[in-house]
């Protein structure tokens, strides 16, 4: 792990810390809907107020997701134009362990950037489809109720 951060260049610093925010909110939001769906939705006496609330943090996740890979990419882009520039200043003699280091911070960034927008899609299109559900079943309910 230390070695990923030591030779993945500067934007592995923001990416550790999407990854850190995007962990944090995956476990608040698990936390959150179980604690809520106990019950159903027609049940509470705000079902506004609770959907809100369920919806806390999703818009942060969204953002976590679209911007990683693009960090990943910046990290890319920054490493191999360190060994292309390795390269152009050494053009009678170059140390290949040195242009390495930047196809590596290249490859290490864009892995972590893609990693940690894979992991926040999933949890995140399943907090929307749970949530979905069970404002489906409350209107379904409130269906049910208006036709008697």
């Amino acid at each position: 792990m230390m070695r990923l951060i030591k030779e993945g260049g500067f934007f592995i610093f923001p990416l550790l810390l999407c990854s850190v925010v995007g962990f944090a909110i995956i476990i608040e939001r698990l936390i959150v809907y179980r604690k809520i769906m106990k019950q159903p939705l027609i049940l509470w006496d705000r079902p506004d107020d609770i959907v809100a609330r369920l919806r806390r943090h999703l818009v942060t996740l969204h953002t976590i997701i679209t911007i990683s890979p693009m960090l990943g990419l910046l990290g890319t882009v920054t490493g191999l134009m360190k060994s292309f520039y390795l390269l152009g200043i050494k053009t009678v003699s170059y140390n290949p362990q040195e242009i390495s280091l930047g196809i590596s911070e290249a490859l290490i960034t864009t892995a972590v950037g893609l990693v940690i927008a894979v992991v926040a899609t999933v949890f995140y299109n399943y907090f929307n489809a749970v949530l979905e559900s069970y404002v489906d079943a409350y209107n379904a309910a409130i269906t049910a109720l208006e036709d008697e």
